[in-house]
């Protein structure tokens, strides 16, 4: 039995044991030695696993606290991603910092390396002309310093795929607008995957839409589908 047969089976029964940050885990550390030696057959059998485990990990963070309103005021709010976190250890947050996604950065290594059941967005807060917006970004990025300027310019500066909204029209904060959001977020990554002709970039883009919204269920679906495919022959679409 090879290693990546070992840690499919582990995965799965940390799955069935409801360990679900440890199975996806293993999964994903299953899922890189498999791409590494272009394991088709592997990856075919892992991604739906490692879809249901990120999946409950979602369901999890969903039913603790929902807070969509830890956003700096100005300038002079220094937001701390840990003491956010000690205060909210479960749950689903939109954090953004005066110009900076480090709070959230930081709400998420700390999230990994505790193994807690919370999400954080990467947001940061810009100064406009006319009112203060929040930009939800998909990935960890470089962004514009937070100086005033016309929104339209703003959003030319951000990452493509950035959302952005007045501070005063977040959404109230249920688990369907959560939802949303990240469906909005990943949706045009997605899109670009599926856009893809060449089986292997359209795998890397599958995975980045992942790493945008690691609960994706069809990234991961696609993704199996796809394996199977070239599991019959390598050279398939």
């Amino acid at each position: 039995m090879n290693d990546i047969q070992v840690q499919c089976e582990l995965g799965q029964e940390q799955l069935m044991r409801m360990e679900y940050l440890a199975a996806e885990r293993t999964l994903a550390a299953a899922e890189e030695a498999a791409l590494r030696q272009q394991d088709f057959d592997a990856l075919a059998r892992l991604y739906m696993p490692l879809q249901e485990a990120r999946r409950q990990r979602r369901q999890r963070c969903g039913e603790g606290v929902i807070r969509l309103d830890l956003i700096a005021r100005d300038s002079s709010q220094q937001i701390s991603g840990r003491d956010i976190l000690e205060k909210f250890p479960h749950g689903q947050l939109l954090v953004a910092g005066w110009g900076s996604i480090q709070p959230a950065v930081q709400i998420r290594r700390l999230q990994t390396r505790r193994g807690l059941y919370v999400d954080a967005f990467l947001a940061a807060v810009y100064p406009t002309p006319s009112h203060p917006v929040v930009a939800i970004v998909p990935l960890e990025a470089p962004l514009p310093p937070p100086q005033p300027m016309p929104l339209e310019e703003l959003m030319r500066l951000l990452p493509s795929g950035s959302l952005v909204m007045p501070v005063d029209q977040i959404p109230p904060p249920t688990y369907s607008n959560v939802m949303a959001l990240w469906e909005r977020l990943h949706a045009p990554f997605l899109a670009a995957a599926d856009a893809q002709s060449d089986s292997l970039t359209k795998i890397e883009a599958y995975r980045t839409t992942i790493a945008v919204d690691y609960a994706c269920e069809l990234a991961h679906q696609n993704l199996s589908d796809l394996a199977k495919r070239l599991c019959k022959s390598p050279s398939a679409p």
